[in-house]
């Protein structure tokens, strides 16, 4: 039982009468204030003895008068604390999360214009050009952008010494557009090579001038100052386009090239595709072996750009350009890359994925066997009168298609010993395809045999009316 005298003894709290002297039941004191004291008098982990129980129950037995106690709500009061403490910390937290987030992307994309900047300011302004080899002919840029009169770059054209006739544009695109013109005088490149034989063809000429759109961005300019810069790079080759000059203007500048009368191969060829298929009986026009020609002159053009180090990435039936003679030119060097490593890594960009090699589609990793791959597409393209390779094919399947083993199949007036070179180009393993020095010798040894009538008996059981 209790002792009211305040001398404690063990309490047997279920014998406990069911309501206190002052009318309050036991069961009150003994349900609340257990957990009243314990949670400010005790560990959470101790449990209360009889005689705590005794002293609180006292305390309150002694009030004069019933009335109901209302100790303060423990348990509610802490859940509700913790429920503010939590909304504040939501309040605050998600707001400045997000504030983060949204700096981390602003810096970013400001991160990214930055750079292109930076990219586009060495290009401009560095005193050295971006490829090398044994003709270091300029220094870009360096009188106009510094500020001096004087142009010391051997390369340079002043704007009054050409003519642009922009009303006959010879070709658009997303990156450039290319307008017919003249050079009034000799063109620089006659200053840069002295011993050129070709000098009387480049005074008073026919050029064709490529130049930016209006809205192109910092990097399209960089990326067409390096072009210029590659160009400047190269010895003349018969088989190349060759750059004449260039007008130096950092927010226009102008490529100034060789003028090919014929246009692009692809186009000449589909539009030839009649007369070089009825030639053998009709005595006159182009020939197969006039592709063969074609064919040979390219390897040739492609295999000095593999002597200096060149891939260029972007070797089809479009981007090679014909003269008044017939003679075929190497053009658009947008995608060429100069490097002293056997393999070059690309990041993005605009890609022609038709031409490109396996190991281009799966890595962008590009080489000079990469562009072999390309030239066995080129020879499909020529013999095919400008069919589009994979024309059956999606764009996203091309690469399993090519992992299954699958080829392009032989066009038919293209004979078997070309149709080997191209399978050859068209190994999976790199370093199994030939250089471009073995065809061009196999190209040789072909022409050199070539009849009158080379590619047509084969083609006999062609349905000729239908083409």
């Amino acid at each position: 039982m209790r002792d009211l005298t305040g001398k404690h003894k063990d309490l047997d709290i279920d014998s406990m009468p069911n309501v206190t002297p002052n009318g309050i039941p036991y069961d009150y004191y003994k349900d609340y204030y257990k957990d009243y004291y314990k949670n400010f008098n005790k560990d959470d982990n101790e449990d209360m003895t009889a005689s705590d129980i005794q002293k609180l129950m006292e305390m309150y037995m002694s009030h004069p008068s019933p009335r109901p106690l209302s100790p303060p709500p423990l348990k509610e009061k802490r859940e509700e604390e913790n429920a503010r403490s939590l909304s504040l910390a939501l309040g605050i937290g998600i707001p400045c999360l997000i504030l983060a987030i949204s700096a981390l992307v602003v810096g970013y994309f400001l991160y990214r214009r930055w750079k292109r900047k930076q990219r586009a300011r060495s290009i401009y302004a560095s005193s050295v050009p971006i490829v090398v080899n044994q003709n270091i002919y300029s220094k870009p840029l360096c009188g106009a952008l510094s500020g001096s009169s004087e142009n010391t770059d051997l390369w340079a054209l002043s704007r009054k010494d050409l003519e642009i006739s922009y009303e006959k544009k010879l070709g658009s695109g997303a990156f450039c557009n290319v307008f017919y013109g003249r050079i009034i005088g000799v063109a620089p490149i006659c200053t840069v090579n002295p011993n050129l034989i070709s000098t009387s063809r480049f005074k008073d000429c026919e050029v064709a001038i490529k130049m930016l759109p209006s809205f192109a961005d910092d990097m399209a300019r960089s990326d067409f100052q390096q072009e210029i810069n590659f160009m400047k790079s190269l010895n003349y080759h018969p088989h190349l386009v060759s750059m004449l000059g260039y007008v130096v203007d950092p927010k226009n500048p102008q490529l100034v090239v060789e003028f090919c009368s014929k246009g692009d191969l692809l186009h000449f060829i589909r539009d030839k595709k009649h007369e070089i298929v009825h030639a053998y009986q009709n005595g006159t026009g182009l020939r197969i072996r006039d592709m063969l020609s074609f064919s040979w002159q390219i390897s040739n053009g492609l295999e000095y750009l593999t002597s200096v180090g060149c891939i260029h990435r972007d070797i089809a039936l479009r981007n090679v350009l014909l003269d008044e003679s017939n003679t075929c030119k190497i053009g658009d060097f947008g995608l060429c890359r100069l490097t002293d490593n056997l393999l070059y890594t690309a990041r993005g960009g605009r890609l022609p994925l038709r031409w490109m090699a396996p190991e281009s589609l799966r890595s962008f990793e590009y080489s000079f066997q990469s562009d072999v791959w390309s030239y066995g597409i080129l020879l499909y393209e020529m013999f095919t009168f400008g069919e589009v390779p994979y024309g059956a094919v999606d764009n996203a399947e091309i690469l399993k298609f090519l992992e299954s083993g699958q080829r392009l199949e032989k066009p038919d007036f293209c004979t078997a010993d070309i149709y080997a070179i191209m399978r050859a180009c068209w190994e999976e393993n790199g370093a199994k395809r030939p250089s471009f020095s073995h065809i061009c010798t196999k190209f040789v040894d072909i022409i050199e045999n070539a009849q009158p009538d080379y590619g047509y008996v084969q083609a006999a059981a062609a349905d000729l009316g239908e083409i």
